[in-house]
């Protein structure tokens, strides 16, 4: 394996500007940059392998970071994931994942556990704002509580909410079912508003009876009881809104399962998107989040602090509508 006198030997400079360039200090070391590419081929060419415990003790970073959501088989928490593990890659830090089950007491472990390793910093889709009170560098994704100091980068929950909910009702649609997560939660609540000022703004009154929070450790048990009382009864339901995409794919499959008659009579709209979502019936109109966007600037923010020691800019995307 090629050591770092061999890269400087190759390279035409010297070992102490190699060890600056591939700790990724060129920049700040005044290093041009020719010479970092310079450097940084040849470390590849030879198949350099850094001595990732003398680079941490030497840099006083574990060239660590945390990846902290509700659960990870999620599709959106997935594909965050990934994405967060290729950026953060790319600055050489490597990421650790866990899942909190939306449990607070578990997050709280996690997050204890992370500090005790050492890591340099988290990215978390938080249970409560209670996690994001931590001595290490933290940003927050997906959920914003309205007392939190941490940084964070969200989407624009109630406006994409509004705007699924009517296109419900511009389908022709006058009674809006309504199915979502416990609405303790920040991004929940400002969905559930969008779909109360959708139907205020189309003098459409809110029904509570047809507003039905599902159990996160009971998804598919609690759906199936949520349609069937949105279906049930002299008036039911010809649309629903679901509040993520998991809880729609619920709602797909419960319909064709015990409501065929159904299939093609209801019309379903889903905060987040699934590629199923192209072939499924009842049709799902879908809001997709921009998950590489998120994901890119989370590690961004979360590097800016662990390595100048400063907050960045927060960021709110816009989602993209898609009708089906």
């Amino acid at each position: 394996m090629a050591s770092l006198k061999t890269i400087a030997e190759q390279s035409g400079v010297s070992k102490t500007t190699v060890s600056f360039v591939l700790n990724g200090r060129g920049d700040e070391k005044n290093i041009s940059t020719e010479t970092q590419r310079r450097i940084q081929d040849t470390a590849k060419r030879l198949n350099y392998q850094p001595n990732q415990l003398a680079r941490s003790l030497s840099m006083g970073r574990s060239y660590t970071i945390g990846f902290v959501v509700p659960d990870i088989s999620n599709p959106f928490f997935g594909k965050i994931a990934r994405l967060v593990e290729q950026y953060a890659n790319e600055k050489a830090y490597s990421v650790m994942i866990a899942s909190t089950d939306e449990e607070p007491s578990r997050e709280k472990k996690i997050l204890e556990s992370f500090q005790n390793r050492q890591i340099d910093g988290v990215i978390i889709a938080p249970t409560s704002s209670q996690s994001l009170h931590t001595p290490i560098p933290l940003v927050s994704f997906d959920r914003v509580f309205a007392d939190q100091v941490a940084p964070y980068v969200d989407v624009n929950n109630k406006e994409t909410a509004t705007l699924l909910t009517q296109q419900l009702i511009d389908a022709g649609n006058k009674r809006i079912g309504l199915v979502s997560l416990t609405s303790h939660l920040p991004n929940i609540n400002q969905r559930i508003e969008g779909y109360k000022q959708a139907l205020s703004a189309n003098a459409m009154v809110l029904d509570q009876e047809l507003v039905k929070e599902i159990d996160f450790k009971n998804k598919k048990a609690d759906v199936k009881v949520a349609i069937e009382a949105l279906l049930g009864g002299s008036s039911p339901v010809t649309a629903v809104l679901f509040l993520n995409n998991v809880l729609a794919a619920e709602g797909v499959w419960v319909v064709n399962r015990y409501f065929p008659e159904s299939v093609n009579k209801l019309k379903f709209a889903s905060f987040d998107n699934l590629d199923v979502f192209d072939y499924a019936l009842p049709k799902v109109t879908s809001a997709l989040q921009p998950s590489k966007s998120i994901a890119k600037r989370c590690v961004e923010v979360l590097l800016q602090q662990i390595e100048d020691k400063s907050n960045a800019e927060d960021r709110c995307f816009s989602t993209k509508i898609i009708e089906r």
